[in-house]
């Protein structure tokens, strides 16, 4: 049986990345991987967040890198990738990559370059991988993703990379797609995402379905992987000064609810990752403030099995996670998408997919009037197309599970010249050392002065007569 390394398992608060790890460890178990024999290599992990993940990696032996325990985000962070990008080989070694068969890149919203260039050094790490797998003259297999867009020439070379240097790779919408170059030679193949494979999602009985239910998970705008930590927490701040009143989303999904509720439904807000739950709860309050707790409920699930049962529960569901999408379409519940640009373009790629463009609805700085009868059209033409949609997963289920065997089986690998990549990498990885050098240089400075006035002012304090003062 094969032997993988799956770089890397998703460690987060966010279900939706948890379903990833879920739905990959279910495929390679279809394609008669030795799930036992295998490793799940995780990124500097969170603690607090790495016991549920856990749950959906389970059965592989984990690693942590760096495997040094060094921290991320500091200059020792970038010196250690641009000794590994030089010589991709040290990094094989460091994680036991020579006694695995294949190297799979697990699929997520990674590879693309944003517009300020601040997910560089996480790119890097996410390519890592199938660098040193070159270097060992091992297979590489990338699940089914989002891509792009890519700005630079260290993009041009990745994404070449990604289309000849690596053995089977494939997008998760058709989005990505239209985004590749076109001078790449063959296009890679649209395939579902690995969440639509998590054990156990089928149509619920009718007796466990709440028909008059519609569910509710959004997202602000303006957040995320894509803004980037910085714009993202900008944001965040700026919603909290009207308590998420100013929200696009929170206007939009309180109009949405309301309309259901008035029409003698019930609404379920529930809560996909922790940085929804803010937004998320102003929600609730809004809308049972109007309707009352018995018609209104929200709902933070405590474990990644529960929040895929309540969105199999509902009678419909509008949402901006595109993850929920994936759970609650996969138990035929009638589902319409809601996005903004800034969300990237994954969305309304997956719907594309599904061959119902027009129910991922755009948000952004639109009228919500607007936006509102779209959602209402969409909801409507999903209710009455959900059986074709659910029968039409369920046929992609075995072109990915098919996909992946006949990558498995063919354990080729593919010859390709790196060194373009690598010295791109390098060069951004120096300049991105060098103002992480010029911030830490900063922080101490600054620290030394403060740490010089505390020393004064005691001086000051102890000083004959400073009690007289």
């Amino acid at each position: 049986m094969t032997r993988t390394m799956l770089f890397y398992g998703h460690v987060a608060s966010n279900w939706g990345d948890l379903a990833i790890n879920a739905g990959a460890l279910e495929l390679m178990r279809r394609a008669e991987v030795d799930i036992d024999g295998s490793t799940a290599v995780l990124l500097a992990p969170s603690d607090q967040f790495r016991r549920q993940a856990g749950f959906t990696l389970k059965g592989m032996k984990q690693l942590i890198v760096p495997a040094d325990g060094r921290g991320r985000g500091g200059r020792d962070e970038v010196e250690l990738l641009i000794d590994y990008v030089a010589h991709p080989h040290r990094f094989a070694e460091d994680v036991g990559m020579a006694d695995v068969d294949l190297v799979v890149l697990n699929a997520g919203e990674h590879l693309f370059e944003s517009a300020t260039g601040e997910n560089l050094v996480d790119l890097v790490w996410r390519i890592l991988p199938a660098l040193a797998a070159q270097s060992l003259k091992k297979p590489v297999v990338l699940l089914p993703s989002t891509v792009g867009p890519f700005r630079t020439s260290f993009g041009t070379a990745l994404e070449e990379f990604l289309h000849q240097g690596v053995d089977a790779a494939a997008f998760r919408d058709l989005a990505s797609r239209r985004l590749e170059s076109p001078d790449l030679g063959q296009e890679l193949p649209v395939l579902l995402d690995p969440g639509f494979f998590v054990p156990g999602l089928r149509a619920q009985e009718g007796e466990n379905r709440d028909e008059d239910v519609l569910g509710i998970v959004l997202r602000p705008e303006d957040m995320g992987i894509r803004p980037g930590s910085r714009r993202s927490a900008f944001v965040q701040n700026k919603l909290r000064e009207s308590q998420f009143r100013s929200s696009q989303a929170y206007r939009l999904f309180t109009s949405v609810a309301e309309a259901h509720l008035a029409d003698g439904g019930r609404v379920k807000v529930i809560v996909q990752t922790r940085a929804d739950r803010e937004i998320s709860t102003a929600v609730a309050d809004h809308l049972i403030e109007i309707a009352g707790s018995d018609k209104v409920e929200l709902i933070d699930p405590v474990g990644f099995r529960s929040f895929v049962d309540e969105l199999g529960r509902l009678g419909a569901l509008v949402t901006s996670r595109f993850h929920s999408v994936i759970l609650a379409s996969s138990q035929a519940v009638p589902t319409v998408g809601v996005y903004s640009e800034t969300h990237g373009h994954k969305m309304p790629g997956l719907f594309e997919l599904l061959k119902f463009p027009d129910c991922a609805v755009r948000l952004d700085d639109r009228s919500i009037s607007t936006v509102r009868d779209e959602v209402d059209t969409a909801l409507s033409t999903v209710r009455g197309s959900i059986d074709e949609i659910h029968n039409r997963i369920r046929a992609n289920r075995t072109l990915v599970r098919r996909w992946l065997a006949e990558a498995i089986a063919s354990q080729e690998t593919t010859t390709f010249d790196t060194s373009a990549l690598k010295i791109e990498a390098l060069a951004l990885l120096y300049r991105a050392g060098l103002e992480r050098t010029q911030k830490e240089s900063l922080s101490q400075v600054l620290q030394a002065v403060h740490d010089l006035r505390d020393a004064d002012s005691r001086s000051d304090d102890n000083a004959p007569g400073a009690e007289l003062r």
